[in-house]
């Protein structure tokens, strides 16, 4: 793998109004979304929208929806890490949740560190996947599958779970190490 340190930023902006609806998004959100070929994510596609039509996977829209109240409620930022991997790159990745007025909320993202995988791995999103038995947690990129969890190359090694030459569908989740993580770092219960 080819370190690429965090000079090289991804930085990812959007502000929530009160009803959670993406009301502005950073400059470079249109050129990113084309890098990772998620064109559903478009600016012109997101601007107006509710977050909760992107936000897929029961625990990934509590984790969210909790930390959101949180942050309205108390007027305190909250801060975490997790990881935002593409399909040719492991990016380890900060976000920050900051309270605004009347009930805004900014979301910002960063790269803290990347890294080249040997070889690309796509997946599909669905939130209601034909295949459940394959989840991936939204924080740490770890799959599960058949009950057991597995960081991507694992899950490459010891199952057939994964179709190399096509994408994967999975399912969004969050894994128990991750809420306790959240919890611990955000002083959230979730």
């Amino acid at each position: 793998m080819v370190s690429r340190p965090g000079s090289c930023r991804i930085n990812l902006d959007y502000l929530l109004d009160r009803s959670d609806r993406i009301t502005k998004v950073c400059p470079n959100w249109s050129d990113l979304a084309r890098q990772r070929m998620a064109m559903r994510l478009d600016e012109e596609m997101v601007l107006g929208r509710s977050l909760w039509d992107f936000v897929q996977g029961g625990a990934t829209q509590r984790l969210y929806d909790t930390l959101i109240h949180h942050v309205r409620r108390t007027g305190r930022k909250i801060t975490f890490n997790y990881r935002g991997d593409s399909p040719d790159a492991i990016r380890y990745m900060r976000m920050v949740l900051l309270p605004g007025v009347h009930g805004i909320v900014r979301f910002r993202s960063e790269l803290l560190h990347e890294q080249s995988r040997q070889r690309a791995v796509y997946f599909t999103h669905a939130a209601y996947p034909r295949h459940p038995e394959l989840l991936q947690c939204g924080l740490c990129n770890r799959l599960e599958h058949n009950g057991r969890w597995y960081t991507l190359d694992d899950a490459l090694r010891y199952t057939d779970a994964i179709d190399e030459l096509m994408p994967t569908e999975v399912g969004d989740t969050v894994c128990d190490g991750c809420i306790s993580r959240i919890e611990i770092t955000t002083h959230v219960r979730l």
